[in-house]
């Protein structure tokens, strides 16, 4: 019963994607009334897409030495909380627009930094790390090239990023359909830069990065690793040094 509900859901938010529009948002996002009211008593929780981002990390780094992670546009820190309960010491730290969110992440032990990704004469801010995550954030700025390159400089053995996937069906259904894909709950604004599974392997070729592990997740399970250009929602990367 459970996993007819899952794909009853899922098939009503594909259906959204094809078809909706939300409600048209013209004020700029308070982020800090964000995080007070929109999250709500959801602070600190975590998602079933972030969940999966966090195990790609985990997974990841098992292995390895971890003696810090750096998370951009951190939020409430809720996923350095959940990754550090696997590496007992690690350091953690965090920047985000949100003086809220910050206080909320510095609850669960992660040093704060007040840093907006969208001035780039602030990247120089970012701290050096052994790994920062870049989660749904480069789709949010015009000069995605150049904070993932200046993240990938500050990290010492390497950068996790993630957007989702342009080329995903109901994407590519809602243009068929006459509409613009629209990945957007506030504002058209919201999101600036798009990438399919092609896009993003040119991009990290134009860029100069040789050593990278790509996950493909969410969307139509199976199909998403079989043809994940069109099954696959989203992509989370590793770049190793």
């Amino acid at each position: 019963m459970q996993q007819v509900r899952k794909i009853l859901y899922n098939l009503k938010e594909w259906w959204k994607i094809m078809f909706v529009y939300p409600p048209l948002t013209l004020s700029n996002v308070d982020y800090d009334e964000y995080w007070k009211s929109k999250r709500g008593s959801n602070i600190g929780a975590i998602s079933d897409w972030q969940i999966e981002r966090a195990s790609f990390v985990i997974n990841e780094l098992k292995e390895r030495s971890v003696g810090s992670i750096c998370d951009i546009a951190c939020g409430d820190g809720s996923i350095l909380h959940y990754i550090s309960k696997q590496f007992p010491g690690v350091k953690l730290v965090g920047t985000d627009i949100s003086e809220f969110a910050l206080e909320q992440a510095e609850k669960f032990g992660v040093e704060t930094i007040k840093l907006d990704i969208g001035d780039t004469k602030q990247l120089t801010k970012i701290p050096v790390a052994d790994y920062i995550l870049l989660f749904e954030i480069l789709e949010h700025i015009p000069h995605s090239e150049e904070l993932l390159l200046k993240a990938y400089e500050k990290s010492e053995r390497g950068v996790f990023f993630s957007f989702p996937n342009t080329g995903f069906f109901p994407h590519r259904l809602r243009l068929l359909f006459g509409r613009v894909p629209m990945q957007w709950k506030l504002s058209p604004s919201e999101h600036v830069r798009f990438w399919t599974k092609r896009d993003l392997l040119w991009w990290l070729q134009s860029l100069g990065f040789k050593k990278y592990k790509i996950k493909y997740y969410k969307g139509v399970p199976f199909l998403n690793e079989l043809i994940p250009s069109w099954f696959a929602a989203g992509f989370v990367v590793f770049i190793s040094k």
